[in-house]
């Protein structure tokens, strides 16, 4: 996978039969990355470094692209981006055909005239957290002036995801009626700040959390992404109508192998911990990865029944609205192209090999 500023992901192929050799470094019969067998192409834009949550799509387009006759790799054709912008542009100029991105930066570019149109989940639900410190312990301590509260930027995912969390448990205020907010982009950050005990509450990841808890003064979840935002729905993969027009079968078929990897990954421990050890650049513990795992396997991280419903996008979109990424609202029913993602589900439940 590239960055731009880029860098290529280099890194083992994994397949179902073949995770105990990679633990045991014996991995015989490994495909080659950058090497894929013969087929169709095309190139896929990544906003951020995969996390544990997003795995599936990297560990598709490696493992997954033979079975729906795809010349794809990770290495070859994935290309990560430093910000959302620079990849829609990207994708406007032709020079890639999917984008895996957030929900409200899709949003955002339809709103803003780019004829997008979601195809393929990436993950829905997140591990998100609202962390409270220093007996902060409840949503409406939040609006208290001597709380300090950090939060991303406007329209950045935390603070999306903070609304959603406000939202979820009936709180009617909102972002601009906290009073002590401290803008930090970026979870990473933000968990540093709470760990060295500059932050009474913010919002980061349930890993960071469990990393950093003992170090914390009275660490408490005030609320979660997962349990109290159901309809969420992080980043999708999305591409120009145009383009799902004329090539829906390739789309399809790329779909296809992000949906197989998470059942894949969904069924079977050791390999979702050894895909998340070879994809994200700093891997959970060991008890984070089982605690992500159970999370993936118990709220909708991953719908690899192609999920994306009218009533979730609808969701997005008020909630983008509220945070203020959307100046107006969108009709849900143009958002998502149907007829591509249940051709992928079709491809995506037929049997391997």
């Amino acid at each position: 996978m590239t960055a731009k500023s880029s860098r290529r992901f280099v890194g083992p192929v994994l397949t179902i039969g073949t995770v105990c050799a990679l633990a045991l470094a014996c991995c015989v019969g490994c495909a080659p990355l950058g090497k894929p067998a013969a087929g169709e192409s095309l190139d896929i834009a990544l906003f951020s470094e995969p996390q544990g949550a997003v795995v599936p799509l990297v560990y598709g387009v490696d493992n997954n692209g033979g079975d729906f006759d795809l010349a794809i790799s990770a290495d070859q054709n994935v290309t990560i981006f430093e910000s959302h912008k620079t990849l829609i542009e990207t994708a406007r100029d032709g020079n890639t055909q999917v984008m895996a991105t957030s929900m409200s930066a899709i949003l955002d570019a339809r709103e803003g005239g780019e004829d997008l149109k979601i195809f393929c989940p990436y993950v829905g639900v997140d591990d998100f957290v609202l962390a409270g410190a220093h007996g902060v312990n409840t949503v409406d301590q939040l609006f208290q002036p001597k709380t300090r509260v950090g939060i991303d930027s406007p329209g950045g995912a935390g603070a999306i995801v903070l609304n959603a969390l406000l939202r979820g448990v009936g709180e009617a205020r909102d972002i601009p009626d906290i009073p002590n907010q401290q803008i930090i982009e970026g979870s990473g950050d933000r968990t540093t700040e709470w760990a060295a005990g500059n932050l009474d509450a913010t919002v980061i990841h349930e890993v960071q959390y469990d990393g950093m808890e003992a170090q914390v003064d009275r660490p408490v979840r005030i609320a979660t992404l997962y349990e109290n935002a159901p309809d969420f729905v992080k980043a999708a993969q999305a591409a120009n109508a145009d383009w799902l027009d004329q090539n829906r079968e390739l789309a399809a078929r790329y779909c296809a192998t992000t949906l197989r990897a998470m059942t894949e990954l969904k069924g079977d421990f050791a390999l979702f911990e050894a895909a998340v050890n070879v994809y994200v650049e700093d891997p959970p513990s060991a008890d984070g990865m089982r605690d992500l795992f159970e999370l993936i396997n118990t709220y909708p991280f991953w719908t690899e029944d192609g999920g994306l419903s009218e009533q979730s996008i609808q969701y997005m979109i008020d909630l983008s609205i509220e945070s203020g990424v959307l100046a107006t609202g969108l009709n849900a029913a143009d958002v998502v192209d149907r007829e591509t993602l249940n051709r992928a589900v079709e491809l995506a439940n037929r049997p391997a090999g």
